[in-house]
């Protein structure tokens, strides 16, 4: 008999736990919720608009034409910068500053070192050309611009002065030459 009330102890201590484990559970249940977060939020209209103004030339530099500062449409992010020369003899340079302004609302950032193009071959024998900080320190890729902010830099290009004499033309040259940057968002 003292077995029958032990297993009996035990059937019902059994079934005490799982009815305490079940009304746990669906306690939890009734007292726990779903939260639902809603809301909207909005984007302000942002701008982009990198570009080359301000171009002053150095007083002392020989003739240039057609200096040009629109942007091109080889994409939205690259600026370019066209100018002529003419050089007639070595030691002969065109240098001006001309200013990046960030006029739009997103920070930007120089994508990859600016590139020079435009002189032929022969050209580019005896001509040497520069696009540099204003503080003539290198141009590097990373430079940020923030929105509204402006950098200056230099442009020059030059007749060398050392060159020999079979590399002279024998006329006087004028000399193409085109300045692109590409600027990212930062």
């Amino acid at each position: 008999m003292e077995r029958n009330n032990k297993k009996r102890k035990k059937v019902l201590s059994v079934l005490v736990l799982l009815l305490l484990v079940l009304g746990i559970t669906i306690g939890y249940s009734v007292l726990s919720q779903t939260l639902n977060i809603q809301g909207t939020s909005s984007v302000g209209g942002s701008t982009w608009n990198v570009h080359f103004e301000n171009v002053q030339v150095d007083p002392d530099s020989v003739s240039g034409t057609n200096v040009t500062t629109a942007p091109v449409a080889s994409g939205t992010n690259t600026i370019s910068l066209s100018y002529n020369v003419t050089l007639n003899q070595p030691g002969d340079f065109y240098e001006f500053t001309v200013d990046v302004k960030n006029g739009g609302s997103i920070d930007a950032k120089l994508n990859e070192i600016p590139t020079i193009t435009g002189p032929t071959p022969a050209q580019d024998v005896y001509t040497n050309a520069i696009f540099v900080n204003s503080d003539d320190t290198p141009v590097v890729a990373g430079q940020t611009l923030a929105a509204g902010a402006k950098r200056t830099y230099k442009v020059r290009v030059e007749f060398d002065s050392n060159v020999n004499a079979s590399q002279l033309p024998t006329v006087a040259q004028t000399v193409p030459f085109n300045v692109s940057m590409e600027w990212v968002q930062a």
